[in-house]
């Protein structure tokens, strides 16, 4: 082989800073990256530039005519992104003209050179258009030049509570869901997404939305959305994957993935490939199962099929997945992290019980530039390795030696170790704990949590953390509790409402307490509470919100009052109006209520047998319906519901199954009856036992019969009650005792401590 020479005059100054540095060679060439090999001892770190020297001028003996030397030319620059089956990935940044690298080609790393980065871009201009109350997919034309992988944080700019809602406020692909307004809005909306790379560069796009034309009533809804005791899992461990989703094991074993939006979580169809598994983990497209009886990671596609096995364990309790495919299981008979590569070879152990300082290997995490944490909870100990495997200083855990390390997580902040109370340590850099964020239970949103279990991390920062109790904490990137989610919370809730930016406020009437959950499911606040905890509920009963979320309203029906909370501040006092007596704004017996989007209360009393309306500010406006038999009278008064503009208000006479429309006007403060339709049957239109009522934005009826055990949509904004769609409550929840829906149409069915919605 000719010996080959760098030619000083063509390095730059950068190439020069790398004279010592190992050299390696290119051995496979892809589009836009190629492998490089280095030997062994060779440290390139994650993020370094490399130069590519390809051939040159070359020097020819006079005589013999063959090559004497070769004058390597810069021709490319790379970027190390990745280890893949022992060689170096490096995403090419730069070329010399029309240079393509090849095979055989010198790589030389250039330490002294700062790695271009640059921040997302948009590769055009994306326009949405939805039909009223349609669930739109929103895709955008996002890219990041360096492949670095993004987070999206999603923003509906708009009226209150008239811009639909997204499915996932948060998500690592540039995707989501809208679900657009039941109506029109008067005011432009608009989507702002904010993209970030993992340097904080950002992007920020806004897309117009716009409503158009109209949606079908009668289209079959479908169950989007599932809350509470038999809906959702109890997790165990879960862990973000790459599509966004998150994937984990609950307590009944079952290996299940819900969306960034955390709507329903899906059993995957894995049959029989995974009998106990303990973790799993999603990597572009494969599903990683750490199964306890085959004491093996196994590795699957989407369809359940064993792609290939990593075994030779002995007793493994923990494993994690690195951003190249390397894993890393945490064996405790064995003594050590078992490495492997993504092919699935075993590379090497690191550690050993009883030397390096090992006493229990319980669980492990890869760092962002590959390196390998391990948690020594028995001794209060992390053992660190870089990601060629050379060990790196042991820290200690420090705090209460009662207080148990269980797991740990890394994190944009550093390394987060949980502790058994759910405290969070964040370990710095240097090995100390740089802060320490409070248990999720200090947030008051959730009594009886249990013991802290594990944690989550994704690279935007969020922290999930789950509890023996089957609870799991949100946790914003500050460590800040910002929701709570379990199959228990919804346990006693018996009255539910929604407003239009998708929050749900579930009532406890026994504890007078309203849960506040936000459009993802969780349990974001906590307010009321009976007068002897210092709530201002002696008994409460019905429920209602204002459609734009800037008011929730309750009935206490010991009091004869209303409790109005401010939906914008819920930290402030609740406004309380009414009392008892039969005088304008007083009760005798109120037992329903709703609300329109002024903001205007309507409270029916089924013995004084009106419906009483006030104002934002709890100021009396008018009533109307009197008792008597006539179709224009009420008997048995039990339910009333209003369109979201004010116009219209429904009363359902459970004596004769009928529901009473009557017309209202506003700048007359007065309210006429209009007609009566329904009748006791199992017809559509029919109604036996009806339980909730309420109206959309589009004017269409929504009424739950407990007796019939469905949910019927109706069209009662003419002079006739016309059926457009029904559902039989079992098929999406047994026992559905109460309803809600949102202006924009999307009914939520509750009972038995469980909601689900249909859209």
């Amino acid at each position: 082989m000719p010996a080959r020479t760098v030619a000083t005059a063509l390095l730059l100054a950068a190439v020069a800073a790398a004279a010592d540095q190992p050299l390696g060679l290119v051995e496979q060439v892809e589009k836009d990256a190629v492998l490089v090999r280095f030997d062994a001892a060779a440290r390139v770190p994650f993020g370094q530039m490399v130069a590519l020297f390809g051939p040159g001028s070359v020097v020819k003996h006079p005589l013999t005519g063959k090559v004497v030397t070769e004058n390597r030319r810069l021709l490319a620059k790379g970027q190390a992104v990745a280890v893949q089956d022992g060689l170096l990935r490096l995403r090419i940044l730069w070329r010399d003209g029309s240079a393509a690298p090849a095979a055989g080609w010198d790589a030389v790393p250039l330490p002294g050179e700062a790695a271009p980065n640059a921040p997302p871009a948009l590769t055009g201009t994306p326009s949405v258009v939805a039909a009223p109350g349609a669930a739109q997919p929103i895709r955008l034309p996002v890219v990041d030049p360096d492949g670095d992988a993004l987070t999206i944080a999603w923003q509906l700019i708009g009226p209150a509570g008239r811009s639909g809602r997204l499915d996932a406020a948060s998500t690592i692909l540039p995707e989501t869901v809208w679900n657009a307004p039941g109506a029109t809005p008067e005011a432009a909306v608009t989507l702002q997404a904010t993209v970030r790379d993992p340097l904080g560069q950002e992007l920020v796009v806004k897309v117009p939305l716009e409503v158009k034309g109209a949606d079908d009533p009668k289209r079959p809804r479908k169950v989007f959305a599932a809350l509470g005791a038999g809906q959702e899992p109890a997790w165990q461990q879960l862990e973000r994957g790459d599509d966004g989703s998150w994937i984990g094991v609950d307590d009944a074993g079952r290996i299940l993935r819900v969306g960034p939006g955390w709507q329903n979580a899906v059993a995957l169809p894995l049959g029989e490939a995974a009998r106990r598994p303990l973790a799993v983990a999603l990597r572009a497209n494969e599903i990683h199962v750490l199964d306890r009886d085959k004491a093996a990671v196994l590795v699957l596609n989407e369809a359940g099929q064993v792609r290939r096995t990593l075994g030779g364990l002995s007793e493994p309790r923990d494993f994690a997945v690195g951003a190249d495919g390397t894993v890393c299981i945490a064996d405790q008979r064995a003594g050590g992290v078992m490495v492997f590569d993504a092919g699935g070879r075993f590379r090497a152990r690191v550690g050993r019980v009883g030397d390096d300082g090992f006493t229990e290997v319980s669980r492990v995490c890869i760092g962002a530039g590959g390196e390998i944490v391990a948690l020594d909870a028995a001794a209060r100990r992390l053992h660190r390795y870089d990601r060629d495997l050379r060990r790196l200083d042991t820290w200690t855990v420090t705090g209460d030696p009662k207080v148990k390390p269980v797991d740990l997580a890394a994190h944009p902040r550093g390394i987060l170790v949980l502790l058994d109370d759910g405290a969070v340590q964040v370990y710095g850099t240097k090995g100390t704990v740089a802060e320490t964020w409070k248990p999720a239970a200090a947030a008051g949103l959730a009594e009886a949590m249990g013991a802290a279990v594990t944690i989550a991390a994704d690279a935007a920062g969020e922290v999930l953390v789950c509890h023996a109790s089957g609870i799991t904490a949100r946790q914003a990137a500050d460590g800040r509790v910002v929701g709570v989610r379990g199959p228990a919370l919804l346990r006693n809730a018996s009255r539910v409402a929604a407003d239009g930016s998708g929050r749900i406020f579930a009532l406890d009437v026994d504890y007078g307490l309203v849960s506040v959950i936000d459009a993802e499911g969780w349990r974001s606040a906590q307010i009321g509470g009976r007068a002897r905890s210092g709530g201002p509920f002696s008994e409460a009963g019905a429920i209602a919100a204002v459609p734009d979320g800037s008011a929730i309203a309750v009935i206490d029906v010991d009091k004869d009052t209303v409790v109005r909370f401010d939906g914008r501040d819920l930290r402030k006092p609740p406004l309380i109006f009414g009392g008892t007596g039969s005088n304008n704004g007083q009760f005798k017996s109120p037992v329903a209520i709703a609300a329109d989007e002024a903001g205007r209360i309507y409270v029916l009393d089924e013995d004084l047998y009106r419906i009483s309306v006030f104002d934002a500010g709890g100021q009396f406006l008018f009533a109307f319906g009197e008792r008597g038999s006539q179709p224009s009278q009420l008997d048995e008064p039990s339910l009333v519901a209003v369109s979201p503009s004010g116009d219209a208000a429904y009363v359902f006479d459970e004596d004769r199954y009928e529901v009473k429309k009557y017309v209202l006007d506003q700048q007359g403060r007065s309210g006429k009856h209009a007609v009566t339709a329904g009748g006791k049957g199992s017809d559509p239109g029919q109604f036996r036992d009806a339980v909730a009522m309420q109206v959309d934005r589009m004017g269409l009826l929504h009424v739950l019969d407990g007796s019939r055990g469905d949910w019927q949509m109706l069209d009662f904004r003419g002079q006739s009650l016309l059926p457009l769609a029904s559902r039989k409550a079992e098929e999406s929840l047994r026992g559905a005792t109460t309803l809600a829906v949102s202006p924009d149409g999307t009914a939520w069915l509750a009972g038995g401590g469980a909601i689900v919605g249909l859209r």
